[in-house]
């Protein structure tokens, strides 16, 4: 089941978290599935082909809980994305919960916290208020409102 968890990362007080692995033969419970779906749709982000280019968005994907061919596709896809930014993970196409301090024992980010920091990074300050968000899906955020703290409002929000 996906849930908030506060984390030592500068400039992360907090993360969402996934609490059994999404990916090819893995469990893929659906709250776990759509917080990876949600978080890949707000990073926006692009895959594409050698052949043809830029193929497909992640704001296209559909968040619907299930570990599908296009939620595999963007797994990759976002794990391309950052390999392009030189930032060290594991490329499995497998996103795994993170201990608190985000490091897996050889040293690397867990690609669920690089996932938190690219949708903060492109959401324009909505990560916060990911739980509480009207457009986050119903049974994602009943999930990650435990542990979360409301944070106070903006005026965009």
């Amino acid at each position: 089941m996906a849930y908030t968890m506060q984390i030592n990362l500068i400039g992360m007080p907090q993360i969402y978290n996934v609490s059994f692995p999404v990916g090819p033969k893995m469990a893929n419970v659906r709250d776990d599935v759509m917080l990876v779906q949600t978080l890949m749709k707000l990073a926006n982000f692009t895959r594409a082909t050698p052949a043809l280019g830029p193929v497909e968005s992640s704001r296209d994907i559909k968040v619907d809980g299930y570990f599908g061919p296009q939620t595999q596709r963007m797994i990759v896809a976002f794990e391309a994305d950052q390999k392009f930014h030189r930032r060290l993970f594991i490329a499995d196409g497998i996103v795994e919960p993170s201990p608190r301090d985000g490091y897996a024992k050889s040293g690397v980010l867990y690609k669920i916290i690089l996932m938190n920091r690219a949708e903060m990074d492109a959401s324009g300050g909505r990560h916060p208020f990911l739980p509480f968000h009207p457009e986050t899906h119903p049974l994602l955020r009943q999930s990650l409102q435990k542990g979360a703290e409301r944070p106070a409002p903006t005026p965009h929000f």
